[in-house]
């Protein structure tokens, strides 16, 4: 059976049309790509932020890119295609290595890429990554230690935090005290406290060390 991993990437691409981002206030997020054509590869992203249309007329009259389309949105937001060359892009090779993306932002000139990888195929990725790009980041994300971490939050850790949110204890101003809730589930404050600390701390722990690289 073959095996397959997720990778967390980051990286900076000399000569791409990602790196000009690193000028602009801009966000942007892939959307879909076509690899059909042997030679090109077409792409459509949203980009959002304050200098959205410098980044596209910038695109416009960059060699690396061919801008096909610009669609506008709502509030300085657009889709924009365009097609690429295949040689050297990373996404033409996460498309050899049959990977699949899991998301794809571009931010102050980073590629920030989440894919699932065949193992077999990890050595030649980040290979050709070191040779054409400075590579920031490369870790595999062990989805087995997500798993542990949840497993460490009982039902009633959740059960009690899910009546403390629902009751308005995390509001600011707080909608109830800490004993109203004790005296409605029947267990003493300083029980309450434990189980509510325990699920934060829990899931906290979960969003910064594994839930948030997968983003």
């Amino acid at each position: 059976m073959e095996k397959f991993s997720v990778l967390s990437i980051d990286l900076f691409h000399p000569g791409c049309w990602t790196s000009l981002t690193d000028k602009y206030e801009v966000n942007v997020k892939l959307i879909s790509q076509n690899f059909s054509d042997d030679d090109f590869f077409s792409s459509r992203v949203l980009i959002l932020g304050r200098d959205t249309k410098k980044l596209i007329n910038e695109m416009r009259t960059s060699k690396s890119v061919k801008v096909i389309k610009v669609y506008s949105m709502d509030r300085g937001a657009f889709l924009v295609d365009f097609i690429c060359p295949k040689r050297n892009a990373i996404s033409n090779l996460i498309h050899e290595t049959e990977s699949i993306v899991v998301s794809h932002r571009i931010v102050d000139g980073t590629e920030k890429w989440k894919i699932v990888a065949n193992v077999s195929f990890i050595p030649k990725i980040l290979e050709s990554l070191e040779r054409t790009s400075n590579l920031i980041n490369f870790k595999e994300i062990k989805l087995n230690e997500l798993r542990k971490l949840m497993s460490k939050l009982t039902d009633r850790n959740l059960e009690i935090l899910k009546i403390a949110y629902e009751r308005g204890l995390f509001d600011y101003p707080r909608q109830c005290k800490l004993t109203s809730i004790s005296n409605e589930i029947g267990i003493k404050p300083n029980t309450l406290l434990y189980h509510i600390r325990k699920a934060e701390k829990l899931l906290l722990e979960i969003l910064l060390d594994e839930y948030y690289s997968l983003l």
